[in-house]
């Protein structure tokens, strides 16, 4: 075996715990709401370790959605006010965000161990964009989004087969030609494994490319995985 192969089951053994982890939400009902992660978690896991002018210049005159959001609205050093300080049309979409946004000291706890520099603003600029729906009742025309990015939820979160054809049919419909999902983290694919035929249907629309994103100094915040681009076919 070699050091990669290593590294690639210990990454598979570390997502299968926090599917465990998953369902212990599951079962006890908590409450979950995201860790606010910071515009450093995503130029790295989702543009190569690019510089924010570099992200930020790619994704000028795009329409860019982040699926499962969380607190990144109100998050000081997050992609979200990045992109609204550059003037980039982002949009962060989660159900919790209907309602009054309530922080308990799980929330604020989870937020530090993520994303220590984070200061969060009920008020912050561009908050306005934040959108409650679920990713697969996505509130956007056909072929009307450039960019999709969806961290710590498909494939982790959500693993029921039939529900991810349901949630990459709707990315397909909003998605422009040739528009990409972004999505991390998750195991290597491998299509011939799907058993639902609606979810092998619905993932044959896009070309997949993926890379092995090796652990770094921080790895408890970047654990070793595989990163994926879902392209939609022309």
């Amino acid at each position: 075996m070699t050091a990669f192969d290593g590294q690639e089951r210990a990454a598979d053994a570390l997502l299968g715990m926090f599917r465990v982890y998953r369902r212990a939400y599951d079962t006890f009902r908590l409450p979950v709401i995201s860790t606010g992660r910071s515009f450093e978690f995503y130029r790295r896991v989702f543009f190569d370790g690019q510089s924010e002018a570099e992200v930020l210049g790619g994704l000028a005159g795009k329409l860019v959605v982040d699926i499962g959001c969380g607190l990144t609205p109100f998050t000081s050093n997050s992609m979200f006010r990045a992109c609204h300080d550059a003037g980039i049309e982002f949009y962060g979409v989660d159900p919790k965000m209907n309602g009054q946004l309530r922080l308990g000291h799980f929330d604020r706890l989870k937020i530090y161990f993520n994303n220590p520099r984070a200061r969060l603003d009920r008020n912050a600029p561009g908050a306005e964009r934040r959108v409650a729906a679920y990713a697969h009742q996505l509130p956007f025309d056909d072929a009307s989004v450039d960019v999709i990015l969806s961290s710590w939820l498909l494939f982790i979160w959500i693993e029921d087969e039939a529900a991810l054809a349901e949630i990459f049919a709707e990315f397909h419909r909003v998605l422009k030609p040739g528009g990409v999902l972004r999505q991390y983290p998750m195991t290597k694919w491998r299509p011939e494994l799907l058993a639902d035929a609606a979810w092998r249907e619905v993932s044959s629309r896009f070309e997949i490319t993926q890379r092995f994103l090796r652990p770094g100094l921080h790895w408890w915040n970047v654990p070793p995985s595989y990163t994926g681009t879902f392209t939609k076919k022309s």
